[in-house]
């Protein structure tokens, strides 16, 4: 049995990750936090009867049924919303692209989503992504393929306007 200050020490230790992940999710902090509060809420309700060496699986699992809960009632989100609540610190290229990234993963339906970010984000294994969201492997399999198909599609689109906003192939710099 554990108690409810292991779970403490538990949630100052792993929060950071555990928001990062429902970010990834949701696309916005705020919701995020939400996200995580009510599946740390839940959890730590039946923390007692957590194996401790299954605990950030367990709570992981926990914000994925949040996040699906909280999706079949949520707004979509706009796209500058997203923008304005990143908080990226690395140098511009790669802002730019993690702000992309966010931005196309936020097109992907909720299940999808979550095995992409379980899979590329969490670099969790196909068997363990089943785990987490509760499905079979080779459910993981499709969702991550239908999802990663979806964004390349989604990527090769926006770079495609980008382009065609800068002039295309026959921009001339020089006026």
């Amino acid at each position: 049995m554990r108690a409810e200050p292991e779970f403490d020490a538990f949630v100052r230790e792993r929060y950071p990750q555990l928001l990062r992940y429902a970010v990834m999710l949701t696309g916005r902090r705020w919701d995020a936090e939400e996200v995580v509060q009510e599946a740390l809420l839940r959890c730590l309700k039946r923390w007692r009867s957590v194996p401790a060496d299954n605990a950030v699986a367990y709570v992981r699992r926990a914000i994925y049924n949040e996040f699906l809960r909280a999706a079949k009632k949520a707004a979509p989100v706009a796209p500058e919303e997203l923008l304005d609540q990143l908080d990226l610190t690395d140098v511009a290229a790669s802002v730019a692209s993690r702000d992309h990234i966010l931005l196309v993963l936020q097109e992907l339906p909720p299940r999808q989503r979550a095995a992409v970010v379980a899979r590329f984000v969490l670099d969790l294994s196909e068997a363990q992504t089943a785990e987490e969201l509760g499905c079979a492997v080779g459910t993981v399999k499709s969702l991550t393929s239908r999802g990663v198909a979806r964004m390349k599609e989604l990527w090769s689109a926006d770079e495609a306007a980008v382009g065609c906003r800068r002039g295309g192939a026959g921009h001339d710099r020089r006026r």
